[in-house]
């Protein structure tokens, strides 16, 4: 997906309270009236407005990310501890439980879960569901004696839990006061193309329990599900069954509803690479791998039992089948096949486009028989077609078209905004975070104007983040890189007003802040700097003296293993300074050594990402494993070449690492 915003960047993808937090923003000159925009003006107004007068003002909100809705300040504040329980009613339980593990996570605390009744210090989690105007996910906080939650939902309360959570990370005391929190957005998403690339379950976990930290609640995933039926399919990179089954779980416990993806009749090549009589032929008679012939009925029965193989780990209420980009760099007379049977089958006023138009149909029919809702990008509705798209399809808009967001609204589709002003681009580019947040960017502003959403049918925003030049950042970068503007968006989704009056002080509130409990470590590097050797089963790792050598298994070489600053290490041959590094097999079209089987090599060193390596703990040593590629260093037997393979496929991925030196 790429971006309108600079064409040449990507080619795969789319053109396409707080005391504690006060007192740091302080220290950077702002006060928490500056913080929520109340009280400077009043000042300006009176200049007779004293000292004492600021003293005896309403405390200004707590400071947090997504800012509070409303706030009643109290007298006083609440101090939770080790003696602090969790009552909760049997409908917040699970909520109960989870809070629990983020305490603990968080201060320590081991926090008991207690069904009442409730005692002072006590955090009281309840749902009430005749609190209808909080609706699906909003709360009522009050801190007195105790902090109590109420939402109309187990939901609702989660997010009250949230909250707390932001509270403590600004110091020890709750402030009392009480508020009531909706947010105005139902979708509150994060898009991730793990197309083409792998992001370790480990990223998935970090980013699950920093969206729910930030109260967003939909984990949209473009990936590729392993294919018992289809091998062909599996080419790297894939997800395995058991997985994904984790990492929907995980998203569960945290609220958040997973969406799969499986783009197509467009950037189907992932699938189809392996399969040419399902790949469309133009007029000259080239197949091509990236487009899926929608006039060959197989075409058909292959897709949908794709889409049953993600139904099988995904049970969420939506699937996702992209529709986009379907004739990019090209048009539909190229292919006079989509004429010819748009015509035999709809008449002969009908179009190209309308053979596109029939198959989204078609996958929506089915998608709606296994009890799911079709979703889609917009970016094939031009206005060429003669046949209607379904109305039940929801509509991700991210870029402009003759078919404007305004114009789906109006015509009663369900759009989401998916601006392309919110995309993270691996390797590339970052969403304008500061122009957006100071503009007071929401959800009604799409990538082709506002929009007036008068029937209600806007069902929200989403932050996505794109592969396209994944060789060159590291997924750990990534998480760095999106930390804030990932903030500016879930303030601007939720829609309560801004915490804080300009983006540098908004910044300062978020590094205050900090990352949900039991994010953890961004990393583990669990060996110091240093010399070693590194064993497998037949043999020593063994590098030539060659830059373009193969790694072999043979009487082994030292090596220097050097952390990098975003977590990885260099493996680096003591006697010629060369680097371990994968980038001599077949690429895929983001110019990575994708493929599974190719040797690692040993290259001169320099700043190329595929020359980082992390050391993952397993039973007996360690996996080696390519930053880039996610795949692991694979042993064959004695003198044999070492290769990359995914985990689940390497048969000899344990490797000894014992210190061969002192450290550096």
């Amino acid at each position: 997906m790429t971006s309108t915003g600079d064409a040449t960047r990507a080619p795969r993808r789319r053109r396409h309270a707080a005391a504690t937090v006060t007192a740091l923003l302080l220290s950077a000159g702002l006060t928490a009236a500056a913080l929520t925009g109340a009280g400077s003006a009043a000042a300006t107004a009176n200049p007779a407005t004293t000292a004492a007068d600021a003293a005896t003002a309403a405390p200004a909100a707590p400071a947090l990310i997504p800012a509070l809705d409303s706030w009643s300040p109290g007298t006083g504040s609440l101090t939770p501890g080790p003696a602090t329980r969790i009552d909760t009613d049997a409908a917040s339980a699970a909520t109960a439980r989870t809070l629990a593990a983020d305490l603990l996570a968080a201060r320590g605390w081991h926090t008991p879960v207690v069904g009442g009744p409730a005692r002072p210090g006590d955090i009281v989690l309840r749902t009430d569901p005749h609190r209808t105007a909080l609706g699906a996910e909003g709360y009522a906080l009050d801190v007195g004696d105790e902090a109590r939650i109420t939402g109309g939902t187990a939901a609702g309360v989660f997010y009250g839990t949230r909250t707390v959570l932001q509270l403590l990370a600004a110091g020890p005391a709750l402030p009392a006061g009480s508020t009531t929190d909706v947010p105005s957005s139902a979708e509150r998403a994060v898009g991730v193309c793990a197309c083409y690339t792998y992001n370790t379950d480990a990223w998935f976990a970090r980013l699950i329990k920093d969206m729910a930290y930030l109260k967003l609640n939909t984990l949209h995933l473009e990936l590729k599900v392993r294919n018992d039926a289809y091998p062909g399919v599996n080419s790297f990179s894939y997800y395995t069954k058991p997985e994904l089954r984790a990492l929907v779980a995980l998203a569960a416990r945290y609220h958040i509803t997973v969406i799969p993806e499986i783009n197509s009749p467009g950037h189907v090549d992932p699938y189809i690479t392996a399969y040419p009589d399902l790949q469309l032929t133009n007029a000259s008679g080239v197949k091509d791998p990236t487009r899926l012939d929608v006039t060959n009925p197989d075409s058909f029965t292959f897709y949908t039992h794709l889409i049953d193989n993600d139904l099988s780990v995904f049970p969420g209420p939506y699937f996702h089948m992209g529709a986009d980009e379907y004739m990019v760099n090209s048009a539909y007379s190229d292919f006079p096949q989509l004429l010819a049977y748009a015509r035999q089958k709809f008449g002969p006023n009908a179009t190209a486009q309308d053979a596109y138009v029939d198959f989204v149909n078609r996958v929506d029919a089915y998608v709606r028989s296994k009890g799911r809702t079709l979703r889609i990008w917009n970016d094939g509705l031009t206005g060429a077609n003669t046949i209607p798209l379904n109305k039940d399809i929801v509509v991700e808009h991210w870029l402009p078209e003759k078919v404007t967001a305004q114009n789906l609204l109006d015509s009663g589709y369900r759009v989401m905004n998916a601006t392309d002003s919110w995309y993270y681009v691996r390797g590339s580019y970052q969403p304008a975070a500061q122009r957006l947040y100071e503009s007071g960017w929401t959800p009604l502003d799409f990538a082709d104007g506002t929009v007036t959403d008068t029937g209600g049918r806007l069902t929200g925003a989403e932050y996505n983040v794109w592969p396209d030049n994944y060789g060159k950042e590291t997924e750990n970068q990534t998480q760095q890189g999106m930390f804030t503007s990932l903030r500016a968006f879930a303030q601007g989704v939720w829609g309560s007003p801004k915490p804080a009056p300009d983006y540098a002080s908004f910044t300062a509130l978020a590094a205050a802040l900090g990352h949900a409990p039991g994010y953890g470590p961004q990393w583990v590097q669990p060996l110091p700097a240093g010399t070693y050797r590194i064993r497998a089963g037949a043999g020593e790792l063994t590098a030539a003296q060659s830059a373009g050598s193969e790694l072999t298994i043979g009487a082994g070489t030292d090596w220097r293993l050097r952390p990098t600053d975003d977590g990885y290490y260099q493996v680096v041959a003591a006697d010629s300074g060369l680097c371990a590094d994968v980038d001599r097999g077949r690429t895929n079209n983001m110019h990575v050594v994708e493929q599974a089987g190719a040797a690692a090599s040993a290259e001169t060193c320099g700043t190329a990402q595929s020359q980082k390596w992390q050391l993952e703990p397993v039973p007996g040593g360690y996996r080696v494993v390519n930053a880039i590629t996610q795949q692991t260093l694979d042993a064959p037997g004695a003198g044999g070449t070492v290769v990359q393979q995914p985990r689940d496929a390497a048969g000899h991925a344990v490797w000894r690492i014992t210190a061969a030196g002192g450290a550096e």
